[in-house]
């Protein structure tokens, strides 16, 4: 793909784009730029996608329970409170794979503080530690059942790496 876009944006140039005595080398150094740019490109635009396959969650949910639970006809206080709770759980799900218990099995001990984002996403709040074996605490919390009652799991920090962890009840 990224070949032919190279290869059509090549054709596409004026022909004062390159002099009439232009070098191979010359030729092959201005693709590989543009090449380059593609790359730049694409990785911006994962990004970009990325954001907005999470920002789609939340419509996503409310569509999905209205269209399971069309809304009653009389009191319809029920049912907006559910619409809220479903709302919710769709938030937290969102905010990391921090709520899928396989991600908490890829973490270990002396693993750096990066790695763990990597993994688990952003914490939902990080706290500073005046223990000795603590530096900072990863929390990650959130109602991902929409009970009422949040699941709570944390990363314990020490000397840049890993200490100790507790994953949440999921």
């Amino acid at each position: 793909m990224r070949n032919a876009l190279v290869l059509i944006g090549f054709a596409l140039l004026p022909h004062s784009a390159f002099p009439a005595e232009a070098t191979l080398e010359q030729i092959l150094a201005e693709v590989r730029a543009l090449s380059a740019k593609v790359d730049a490109l694409e990785k911006r635009l994962e990004q970009y996608e990325e954001v907005d396959a999470v920002s789609e969650a939340l419509p996503r949910a409310a569509v999905a329970y209205a269209a399971e639970n069309p809304p009653p006809a009389g009191d319809k206080n029920k049912w907006y409170e559910n619409l809220r709770i479903e709302l919710r759980k769709a938030d937290v799900r969102a905010s990391g794979d921090w709520v899928k218990p396989e991600a908490w099995d890829k973490i270990a001990t002396k693993m750096k503080p990066d790695e763990v984002i990597a993994i688990l996403g952003e914490p939902t709040d990080r706290k500073f530690s005046i223990r000795k074996d603590t530096d900072e605490i990863l929390i990650y919390k959130g109602d991902i059942n929409g009970d009422g009652e949040p699941e709570y799991g944390e990363v314990r920090i020490h000397n840049g790496k890993v200490r100790r962890f507790q994953a949440p009840a999921l």
